[in-house]
């Protein structure tokens, strides 16, 4: 059974152990658990779509309800439902719930939703399920307790990778991710010029790097970057800045320093299952990758006849200042965030993209 204990009711922040004591964890819940583990924070729209299309991928069935909305023929487990169990997940403190609190709240705003991390009952059971050393999972629930700006970004960027996810998986094989990298795997740095001849050190380090096989071009690249327009754009104190992001992607790029740090994980099939970090400095690699484009995903909008505005266009505005490359260039990509969403994570594919080269019209990731 799975009741609460008691009848009081019970806090949105403060789990209550002892509210469903006889909490039988079931097999959706292991889902849940290894979900959360993959994509680090995940909201109860996410997950939802999430496990719908785990449960498309298992074959189960889906009916159109009286809502309108897909539900699982075999079972009534909708939005309602899962909200519900993640309520007794997080009360059993397998899950913990965080808040976006840099908002609006109370009256007339109503209360923020939940993010949900993993809870300290969770490594064990994970660790049984997937292998994973439950220290490892330890560390990510104790890195997890940030501030809302940090929340809000590291939601952006799970939100990206469902979303993509979800996308290779209505692609019906067209598109397969190849590999998902974040964290200090992808942490690098370059040594090159700045705008102006000065030889600086440039980070380059992304929120994520990704691989797509696509069905008649190949295999694409990808670091990206979730922009929400709190860094600044050009600064004048020496901190990360979006012009020092694009020097160090550029100068990363032709120095193909790339080619010698990373190439595909792969099982003794040949099937690439993530990504390497090369112990030595040869390029004797036959699985290394090649190329790579760079992905802002940033605030503005882009408009009839590529007409930005918001923070995509002052970015652009600032490009001539950093060289001819620049203005020239299909390294960089830019959409605004509205470009794509979990109800149609298919446009994620589709011609969204800006690039500063004006020859080229609006691009695609599997094009």
């Amino acid at each position: 059974m799975n009741k609460p204990a008691q009848t009081k009711r019970l806090s949105r922040y403060v789990p209550n152990k002892e509210a469903f004591p006889d909490l039988v964890l079931r097999d959706r819940d292991f889902t849940i658990l290894r979900l959360v583990y993959v994509h680090r924070f995940l909201s109860s729209e996410l997950l939802w779509h999430l496990l719908k299309s785990e449960d498309q991928i298992a074959g189960v069935s889906y009916a159109v309800g009286s809502d309108g909305k897909n539900r699982p023929t075999e079972y009534g487990f909708g939005p309602q439902a899962l909200s519900k169990r993640l309520k007794q997940l997080f009360n059993a403190r397998y899950l913990e719930r965080h808040y976006i609190t840099d908002q609006p709240m109370g009256r007339g705003y109503g209360s923020p939703r939940a993010i949900y991390g993993l809870g300290p009952k969770s490594p064990k059971i994970l660790e049984e399920k997937t292998g994973v050393r439950s220290q490892a999972i330890r560390r990510i629930i104790e890195s997890n307790r940030v501030k809302s700006l940090f929340l809000r970004h590291a939601l952006g960027v799970a939100t990206f990778r469902a979303i993509l996810g979800l996308a290779c998986q209505q692609s019906q094989g067209r598109v397969n991710l190849l590999f998902w990298e974040q964290g200090d795997l992808i942490r690098d740095f370059i040594i090159g010029a700045n705008e102006k001849g000065e030889d600086k050190r440039f980070p380059v380090h992304a929120d994520a790097f990704f691989g797509l096989d696509v069905v008649g071009r190949g295999n694409v690249h990808y670091f990206l970057e979730i922009d929400r327009g709190t860094e600044p754009i050009v600064s004048s104190k020496q901190r990360t800045d979006i012009r020092r992001k694009l020097i160090g992607y550029r100068l990363y790029r032709k120095s193909q320093k790339f080619l010698k740090r990373y190439a595909y994980r792969q099982l003794p099939s040949g099937q690439i299952v993530g990504l390497d970090v090369c112990a030595d400095e040869s390029t004797e690699h036959r699985n290394m990758i090649t190329g790579f484009q760079v992905l802002f995903v940033a605030p503005g909008a882009i408009g009839r006849d590529k007409r930005l505005s918001g923070r995509i266009s002052r970015i652009f505005a600032e490009l001539p200042s950093l060289g001819k490359f620049f203005t020239t260039n299909s390294l960089f990509w830019f959409t605004p965030p509205e470009s794509f969403n979990v109800e149609e994570p298919e446009k994620i594919f589709s011609r969204c993209w800006i690039t500063p080269n004006p020859q080229n019209d609006l691009m695609s990731m599997v094009e």
